[in-house]
């Protein structure tokens, strides 16, 4: 083979591969679409669909605060039964278990509870987007109420975003915030004989707090890359 061919193919192939990287590069930079009928929509039905056994918030008053916060932003109008509405949101409480341990003698779940927001088509039924916000419980009293009202208003500013409506300042803090001291509540299952109970018991705060910042950072971080919010202004950024 001589030299010129050698060269055509080198040429050739160095070609196809930059035109396969660029390919690559610009199919990672798309970001799926929002289906047309979140930010098309008028009406919506907002329904409680109860909580997980092991949701530390009441369902009811978080139902209430999240219908008032829709009805506030008034870019839905809330409508009294699924056959009015073009969206059906269904809000529901969730306290996945996120890590288990065991140590002296005992086995201990850790939750991270969230508020979970699925869209539904009343049409079809079918589940178009799934929306959530982690919880804080942190603190006692006006402390945790506040927490839990950052975590609501979380949800309704994540709701905006897939919209189509810019958030203000204040709402972008929010949602790049999480508590100084970030203690989830727990769902402790144990089985067998706890042996060192004080011993454990400290084992296990740490434990969820770290477990609980994790996810909590992972969470924001995630929401900030899709919606193009720097990740240095991201909790822990």
């Amino acid at each position: 083979m001589n030299v010129s061919i050698r060269k055509s193919i080198c040429f050739t192939l160095a070609l196809v591969c930059s035109t396969v990287q660029t390919a690559r590069a610009q199919h990672t930079t798309l970001n799926a679409p929002v289906p047309s009928q979140i930010p098309q929509a008028q009406t919506i039905f907002l329904t409680n669909s109860a909580s997980d056994p092991n949701f530390p918030i009441d369902e009811t008053k978080a139902y209430d605060d999240i219908y008032a916060a829709l009805q506030t932003w008034g870019r839905y109008k809330l409508v009294s039964s699924p056959e009015q509405a073009d969206l059906v949101f269904q809000l529901r409480g969730i306290a996945p278990i996120t890590d288990v341990t065991g140590n002296r003698g005992g086995v201990y779940s850790v939750t991270s509870p969230a508020f979970q927001l699925t869209i539904l088509d009343p049409k079809s039924n079918i589940a178009i987007w799934t929306i959530t916000s982690p919880v804080n419980v942190t603190g006692k009293n006006q402390v945790y109420a506040c927490w839990v009202s950052i975590s609501e208003t979380n949800l309704v500013s994540r709701v905006k975003v897939v919209a189509g409506q810019s958030l203000s300042p204040e709402e972008n803090a929010d949602l790049t915030t999480v508590p100084k001291y970030h203690n989830v509540r727990t769902v402790l299952i144990i089985t067998g004989i706890a042996v060192g109970a004080a011993v454990a018991g400290a084992l296990i705060l740490h434990h969820e707090f770290e477990n609980g910042l994790a996810n909590q950072k992972s969470s924001q971080d995630a929401f900030c890359t899709a919606n193009n919010i720097p990740l240095s202004s991201c909790a822990g950024g």
